[in-house]
């Protein structure tokens, strides 16, 4: 096979061969050399991708032996057995990032990726340079050995992931723990809404991060091992994240491995129990008693095609509150959530507009979301139109509309 850095002049070559004769036929030169010169980029980049993949099929292929003793350790562990033995695939490190992004545009559905991500803007989650699907591949792939595919609970492993390793082996017990996790809790058939599914998410990678810490602590009392605290390829990653995509990663690495560390210190059995009933909601997370009587209040009609309904929960909402302010107080704020909805919908020929209610435990953080919700409408200079309103004692709502007749529409109905 020819290499990336062989196949390289042959084709710039070839570029350039073709515009020299594209030039004598009267044709534009330096168009048709630069439309070469990208076809040749585009060319090598496939070729990368190929041997990349070739490599790792040849280093592994596509099947990869566990341990007996790490599958025993992990039933063991937490009570239950694998209802069917564990699949690991080889891929490379380009291939992972596609299988990724495939998996996030699939999870979400038609649109509901690009939904989202308009959406999120005109909440304030986003700013205008952020792309969510991009950010959300990049979390999950920079700097990644390995990828659980919860759609299949299957795991892709890349060429660099290596059993001999103890940091790789800490991985593999991670990854066990979320087969095992999504054999017996399988994603729902029918999508739970975003607030729900990050539940879901948070309690099947925490449990799992616990069982890769407890294998580092074994093997520092064992052999005095510690991980290696490389971290420049995630500090670059985070620098380029926004704050919302930052936050929907932490809230896994810390609320959810301190909910099921607490539940595992218990016993397995405590840890399944929640497992097979998972809080409604992610406050409850981080406080069961407050996230009992929360719930989701139906919108009032839309009478516009809608484009997405979904709630923010109080994760959303500590993430919306964390912009303007100290996190200790965001929590503080965001855990008095009792239930809110968003639609994004129609609004105009080519543009869409949001609304946003939400219900809080005390009239004092209305307040709260009504001054700093002022302010976000009094700094936007752009061509949309923003504005909020009290419904209630502790009810409020938020808009970001297109046109000015939505938005007095939704300043002035119940």
């Amino acid at each position: 096979m020819i290499s990336g850095k062989t196949l390289l002049p042959i084709l710039m070559g070839a570029a350039l061969g073709a515009a020299g004769w594209m030039s004598r036929k009267g044709g534009d030169s330096t168009s048709g050399l630069e439309r070469q010169l990208e076809i040749a980029e585009e060319q090598l980049i496939l070729l990368e991708q190929e041997n990349a993949a070739l490599r790792a099929m040849a280093d592994g292929g596509f099947k990869i032996e566990v341990p007996a003793e790490m599958i025993a350790k992990v039933e063991k562990d937490y009570g239950v057995k694998f209802l069917g033995s564990p699949v690991f695939h080889r891929t490379s490190s380009e291939e992972l990032a596609l299988r990724i992004e495939a998996a996030l545009e699939s999870k979400f559905g038609p649109q509901g990726m690009e939904d989202r991500q308009e959406a999120y803007r005109w909440i304030g989650w986003l700013g205008e340079e952020d792309v969510l699907l991009e950010q959300l591949v990049a979390v999950r792939s920079v700097g990644a050995n390995a990828w659980f595919d919860e759609s299949t609970s299957e795991v892709w492993l890349t060429e660099r992931f290596d059993l001999k390793n103890i940091t790789d082996q800490a991985t593999m017990m991670r990854l066990l723990v979320r087969i095992l996790l999504s054999q017996h809790f399988p994603v729902p058939n029918e999508y739970p809404g975003d607030d729900a599914a990050r539940v879901r998410e948070a309690l099947h990678a925490g449990a799992a991060s616990g069982a890769e810490t407890r294998y580092y602590a074994t093997s520092a009392l064992g052999m005095g091992f510690l991980p290696k605290n490389d971290s420049s390829t995630t500090t670059r990653l985070m620098l380029t994240l926004s704050d919302f995509v930052k936050g929907l990663s932490f809230f896994s690495a810390t609320a959810g491995k301190q909910f099921t560390d607490t539940l595992y210190a218990k016993g397995a059995d405590h840890l399944m129990q929640v497992m097979r009933n998972p809080p409604a909601h992610t406050l409850g997370l981080v406080s069961i008693d407050k996230a009992a009587n929360s719930g989701n209040d139906a919108l009032a009609e839309i009478p516009d095609e809608i484009y997405l309904e979904e709630s923010a929960g109080y994760l959303g909402l500590l993430l919306w509150f964390s912009q303007f302010g100290e996190v200790e107080k965001a929590e503080q704020l965001a855990q008095a959530w009792r239930g809110d909805r968003y639609v994004l919908f129609a609004d105009g020929e080519s543009s869409s507009a949001l609304v946003w209610e939400l219900n809080f435990q005390h009239a004092a953080v209305a307040d709260e979301f009504l001054t700093i919700a002022k302010q976000v409408c009094e700094k936007r200079q752009d061509t949309r139109y923003l504005g909020v309103r009290r419904l209630s004692a502790t009810k409020v709502r938020f808009y970001n509309t297109a046109t000015p007749l939505t938005a007095e529409r939704l300043a002035t109905e119940d």
